[in-house]
């Protein structure tokens, strides 16, 4: 005579070792969704750092002249301002963070008085952005 809690354990064994090898499998999904977000923001941070750094990087190579490079003020915010002259006219960009963004403004210098924060174009969103000279041709950058 067979034992009828035997069959019944026989039958409920293979439903449950389904059911532990699924939850396994969901976990490790579950994990895997976890890390991949966390390897996607710290991407995208260093993806923003990079392309501040780049954007800078090309400006200064556009303005290699002595000179035309300084750090300042611009509406009391501080600005990296670069002076290039065309057909006569001095023109001035100054790039500088105001209102999540890192933006640039490119005006003729006897015009830049009348212009407010907001009149730069936006680049990219940044929090805050320093810089300053450290001496003759070393300018050192903080973005946040």
């Amino acid at each position: 005579m067979k034992n009828k809690g035997a069959g019944r354990i026989n039958d409920i064994f293979p439903i449950l070792l389904f059911l532990v090898f699924t939850l396994a499998a969901l976990g490790i999904v579950l994990a895997s969704v976890r890390i991949y977000q966390q390897i996607l923001n710290k991407s995208e941070a260093s993806y923003d750092t990079e392309t501040a750094i780049s954007y800078m990087q090309e400006k200064f190579r556009s303005h290699d002249e002595e000179g035309s490079i300084e750090t300042g003020t611009f509406k009391g915010l501080d600005a990296v301002i670069m002076r290039n002259k065309v057909a006569e006219e001095t023109y001035v960009t100054c790039i500088y963070a105001f209102g999540g963004y890192l933006r640039e403004l490119y005006i003729q210098e006897n015009r830049l008085n009348e212009c407010t924060e907001e009149s730069g174009v936006e680049i990219l969103e940044m929090g805050d952005f320093k810089a300053e000279t450290i001496s003759d041709g070393l300018i050192h950058f903080k973005f946040t």
